[in-house]
């Protein structure tokens, strides 16, 4: 099955530069991305990775672990996937992103090996990306799945361990319309012998990755049954405590992607022969940060990219946490194919207001779509997000902005421009 690929801003600029072709479609299977390994050398071989798939969570767990492994001293490398301002957000090397000599010198590469015209938009830049890890040679990368992950580009490693955060219905025209197809995908990523970490997830996807993890004779550690986060404190089967633990991103499923983080460096560092130190998980998970996640512009200003059913209620959740009994109004630009009418449905149990953005995008969903498609009572629309947030910004009522992260990158830097920097 195939479909339009989302676009990666910048991507295009280094193709047509390096006269490098690759389609813009999404065409899931390994066999190309197989072959093209193989004409740089199979760098995916000398690298040590963790393996991270799932609905929902996937860069925030990422983005923790990273900051823990940092703390102690190991060298990193982070593949993120969709990205949030453009390619180079997607490929890090210790935390910073890709540099566009860095980006040059693997395109140079790819192009010398015969790569052109023979993958999708997004198996080019997994083999990039791939490319330029063994260049920088990290102790560990820390690898984000692009959708689902049996016969996603990145399923072609084998991991020290595999991790996946949250499973629900999502991509449904690839992965299935049911919960046990879509983990059907997920369980892609285990592999025979490898240690598995599991999110709370819904018993039927559990159900899916029990039979996964048997039939390759894996190790499964369940959240809140091997190892949980609660009031500040980890602990796991393993009789390991740690206290006074801060998790920064908002949400109390951030709390469980945290658990998770923490057990999978657990396990890294014991690989790595590197000793753990407690105080060196509590500063490095004190400073994850991800973009666009529940992220706090000004005050009762937030942006947060939920873009499916399960993130939506997550971010509900969230507001109801943190603002009980505060009117909420929603900015809202979505990609169609969405499934807007869920999302909305979901947006107004809290909300009544709604803005809905028409925003520079080929995919975006028209703004006058969306407020057809909603229920609420008051609904306007915008071309200009920025200008109508600052006019109705108020300590009376908390905006959100939420919905596609392209929407979010695209109007991100002007509004922390205004607010924090003006």
């Amino acid at each position: 099955m195939k479909g339009e690929s989302p676009m990666i801003p910048k991507f295009n600029e280094y193709k047509q530069r390096f006269e490098l072709e690759s389609k813009n479609t999404i065409e899931p299977g390994l066999e190309a991305v197989k072959d093209a390994l193989k004409k740089v050398g199979n760098p995916q071989q000398n690298l040590q990775f963790v393996h991270v798939a799932g609905t929902n969570g996937k860069g925030s767990t990422i983005s923790m672990m990273n900051d823990m492994l940092q703390a102690h001293g190991v060298k990193t490398a982070c593949f993120y996937s969709p990205c949030f301002m453009d390619v180079h957000d997607q490929i890090q090397l210790n935390g910073q992103y890709i540099t566009s000599q860095q980006l040059d010198e693997v395109f140079i590469s790819a192009k010398e090996a015969g790569l052109s015209g023979l993958l999708t938009d997004f198996e080019l830049l997994t083999v990039l990306a791939f490319m330029a890890f063994e260049r920088f040679q990290p102790q560990i990368v820390l690898l984000e799945t692009g959708m689902g992950g049996r016969f996603d580009s990145t399923n072609v490693i084998t991991p020290l361990i595999s991790v996946i955060p949250s499973i629900a219905l999502e991509h449904e025209q690839f992965l299935g319309n049911s919960i046990k197809e879509v983990a059907f995908h997920k369980a892609g990523i285990i592999k025979k012998g490898i240690p598995v970490i599991i999110g709370p997830l819904v018993e039927e996807a559990k159900d899916v990755l029990v039979t996964e993890t048997e039939k390759v004779q894996s190790t499964l550690w369940k959240i809140n049954q091997d190892f949980s986060l609660s009031n500040g404190t980890y602990k796991s089967h393993l009789e390991t405590k740690i206290t006074n633990l801060e998790v920064p991103l908002s949400g109390s499923h951030q709390l469980d992607n945290a658990a998770l983080a923490i057990r999978a460096v657990l396990y890294v560092l014991e690989k790595l022969h590197i000793k753990m130190n407690e105080d060196l998980i509590r500063e490095g998970l004190s400073e994850a940060f991800i973009p666009g996640r529940f992220e706090k512009i000004t005050d009762n200003l937030y942006f947060d990219g939920a873009h499916n059913p399960a993130s939506a209620r997550a971010l509900v959740n969230t507001i109801k946490e943190k603002f009980p009994n505060t009117p909420v109004h929603f900015y809202v630009g979505m990609i169609k194919g969405k499934d807007a009418e869920t999302i909305l449905r979901i947006f107004e149990e809290i909300s009544s207001t709604f803005t809905f953005i028409d925003f520079e995008d080929t995919r975006s969903m028209p703004a006058s779509e969306m407020s057809k498609i909603s229920e609420s009572p008051f609904t306007s629309v915008t071309k200009d997000p920025v200008e109508n947030i600052q006019k109705s910004l108020s300590k009376s009522h908390v905006t959100i902005v939420t919905g596609s992260l392209y929407l979010l990158a695209e109007i991100r830097l002007k509004t922390l421009k205004i607010f924090n920097f003006s």
